[in-house]
């Protein structure tokens, strides 16, 4: 799906405003919505939430900050908050959304969205139901009201949830890049929980079970609760609580198991190293020492050698220098001459057909001369000199810039140029060589210092290898008490997995049991079964969908942050805070990272969750870039241009994504708008396929 159109009126800073976006195809998604500060980037992001979820896409407004639903008067004091301040009484503000399928969903039906909101003539919300209006278009029908008695904006909202996507989904697709830092502090337990939950459908899994554990709780309590119920009752609510306390064991265990497991691979990473050292080192003390001194007697050699070289190519400078000064006055000689020897060519050329110029000046003899023939013999011979004496002139004085005489006139034409060549080429030359040969010297030198230091550590070998091996058998007398008390709670998980076994058979048996005793006993013990069931496919489900995040989340991490993070890999723990993992074991927690990191991680995130899902959303992001620098701004504008959305629309002001930076994903860009508040009449104005000029 992608957004054709959206329509705001009243909205804001939007008087009357119109955004007609085109279909996308596969390599151009991409648009880009400029605008300054306070001209409306943050109003058209704030329209997408409300407009289409009402007051339940007002939690959002301000990225993931409050999880209340939030009520009536509230909702009705933000949109008046939002309402164009001189907007006309009797004008409601309206938002209207049309999303369109593209190839990619061919099989969906345009959605379209209208929603107003009515004040009075005081420009105060209008009571009731009279103050919001919702409709809403599938295929271009009008959805009528169902016969329910419910809120009529409550039958909207779940009509909108229903064609398009829940309004929990939208936060990971329209935010504000400034308060996406945010997701840091809440991607602990509870919001890695909520996003697996939003992205892959867990939250329809655990809603089912929540649902089968009222419904048990209601029936029990209609057959009497624990007061009236009999021998078996009693022991099956026995049977209930021992399997939830080995539940909570079983849970305590696993994350200990896990913290255990990770101590034990930092161990074994550390170890290995250790041997490889070991290993480098080598078991001959004294062979090692011989090849290190024969490698470094080579070593000075050649730095004797390189430093004899670049000795030589300094004194060859003194030529170059020399030249240096004589060869500006050589070159200006040389092409003063070159200008001389062209004018005195020229000059002789137009002398040499003097002759034939005068003869069609003055045709010879007088009586063929029509206009010149009939004056006196006298007077046509001194214009016959006239002429010639002009001739003369056409080229004297000579230019001020050719040479007087020709000093160096032996070097004429092609001489003159490859004299000329010659002169520049002596200097570079000379230069180069020195380069050369100052490479070589410090190539030289640094392994000089290499083998040094080899030679060093070959002479001390028995010393470093002794103190290896110790840390190495205290590595591994380490590794064997960890792996102890990894079997132990293995062994102790097994167990209390048998015992749950049984627990859960017992329960079962008991449950058949009551089933007999009447109809809604037996729908009990299908309730009970259904729980358990459901209960153990989120048990293997939300480790597998976590597990696919954090591969997704690492490819996009990667893609747009430092290079430092280059081998890292995002962790995603239990219970705790997102953190990179370096191929060296180290961790950095993402929250004591730098600003435009943590920022790297929320767009990651939200590129992860689009491509391993493959909701088909457009993409809508507030100012992505922010406070990077000009070597993080391409990579983010690429990772962004390169997933397979349908549509990313980017809101950004002229110092963020610059010209310059549009010329680079120019390719993946479909359109352009320009956003410019006009004053309080007009309000912000939409110019389409226009953007900040550079």
């Amino acid at each position: 799906m992608y957004i054709q159109r959206l329509v705001l009126q009243n909205w804001r800073s939007y008087a009357d405003a119109t955004f007609d976006f085109r279909e996308p195809t596969q390599h151009k998604s991409v648009v880009l919505i400029g605008a300054m500060n306070g001209n409306g980037k943050t109003s058209f992001l704030m329209s997408l939430y409300i407009g289409l979820f009402g007051r339940f896409g007002l939690r959002y407004c301000e990225g993931f900050r409050n999880n209340g639903d939030g009520d009536v008067t509230s909702y009705r004091q933000a949109i008046s908050r939002y309402r164009r301040t001189n907007a006309d009484s009797e004008e409601p503000t309206s938002i209207d959304i049309t999303l369109k399928p593209t190839v990619s969903d061919a099989d969906e039906e345009e959605v379209r969205v209208v929603r107003r909101w009515y004040f009075t003539a005081k420009n105060e919300p209008k009571q009731g139901t009279a103050f919001e209006q919702v409709e809403i278009y599938v295929g271009g029908r009008l959805q009528k009201p169902g016969e329910l008695e419910k809120d009529p904006l409550i039958l909207a909202h779940e009509r909108i949830e229903r064609n398009l996507f829940p309004a929990h989904v939208a936060p990971a697709f329209f935010f504000d890049g400034e308060q996406a830092l945010e997701l840091i502090e809440n991607m602990g337990e509870a919001g890695i929980k909520k996003a697996v939950e939003v992205m892959f459908g867990t939250k329809i899994v655990a809603e089912v079970a929540e649902t089968m554990k009222q419904y048990l709780m209601r029936a029990r309590s209609n057959t009497g609760g624990k007061r009236k119920a009999d021998d078996r009752e009693v022991e099956l609510e026995k049977k209930v609580a021992e399997r939830s306390d080995l539940n909570d064991r079983l849970g305590t265990l696993q994350a200990e198991h896990v913290k255990i497991e990770h101590e034990k691979d930092e161990r074994e990473r550390e170890r290995s190293q250790l041997t490889e050292d070991l290993a480098r080192l080598g078991g001959g003390v004294g062979s090692d020492a011989s090849k290190a001194q024969e490698a470094y007697l080579r070593a000075e050699k050649e730095l004797e050698e390189a430093e004899k070289v670049l000795a030589d190519a300094v004194r060859s400078l003194g030529l170059s220098l020399g030249m240096s000064r004589l060869s500006p006055a050589i070159v200006n000689r040389l092409r003063a001459e070159e200008l001389r020897e062209s004018w005195e060519g020229l000059k002789r050329g137009t002398l040499d057909n003097k002759e034939k110029v005068l003869s069609v000046a003055l045709p010879e003899p007088p009586e063929n001369d029509p206009l010149l023939g009939n004056i006196a013999p006298g007077v046509r011979l001194k214009v016959r000199q006239r002429f010639a004496d002009a001739l003369d002139r056409i080229y004297n004085p000579p230019p001020p810039e050719c040479a007087s005489e020709f000093w160096l006139g032996h070097v004429r034409g092609e001489s003159r140029a490859k004299v000329l060549l010659q002169l520049g080429q002596i200097q570079s030359d000379a230069a180069e060589a020195a380069r050369s040969a100052s490479r070589r010297t410090r190539q030289a030198r640094e392994a000089l210092d290499d083998t040094r230091a080899s030679l060093d550590r070959a002479q001390n070998l028995p010393e470093a290898a002794k103190e290896m091996k110790e840390r190495i058998q205290a590595l591994n007398t380490v590794n064997q008490q960890l792996s102890h008390k990894l079997g132990a709670i293995e062994n102790e998980n097994r167990k209390l997995k048998s015992d749950l076994h049984i627990l859960n058979e017992q329960v079962g048996r008991i449950q058949e049991e009551l089933a007999r005793l009447g109809p809604e006993a037996k729908r009990m013990a299908v309730a009970e079964r259904v729980t358990r069931a459901i209960d153990a496919l989120q048990e293997n489900l939300v480790p597998t969908t976590t597990a696919r995040l954090q591969d997704a989340v690492t490819k996009y991490f990667l893609q747009i942050a430092d290079d430092k993070f280059a081998r890292g890999r995002i962790h995603l723990p239990v219970g705790e805070a997102p953190e990179i993992e370096m191929d060296d074991g180290s961790c950095t927690l993402l929250e004591t990272i730098s600003g435009f990191e943590k920022r790297s991680f929320s767009i990651a995130f939200s590129l992860a969750l689009s491509e391993i899902t493959r909701r088909r959303l457009p993409l809508v992001i507030d100012t992505p870039l922010g406070n990077a620098d000009s070597k993080y701004r391409p990579r983010t504008l690429k990772a962004l241009t390169d997933v397979g959305l349908d549509q990313i629309i980017i809101l950004t002001h002229d110092e963020e994504v610059t010209p310059d930076l549009v010329e680079c994903i120019r390719g993946s860009v479909l359109q352009t708008f320009l956003v410019e508040y006009r004053g309080s009449e007009r309000g912000s104005v939409v110019t389409p396929n226009v953007f900040f000029e550079s």
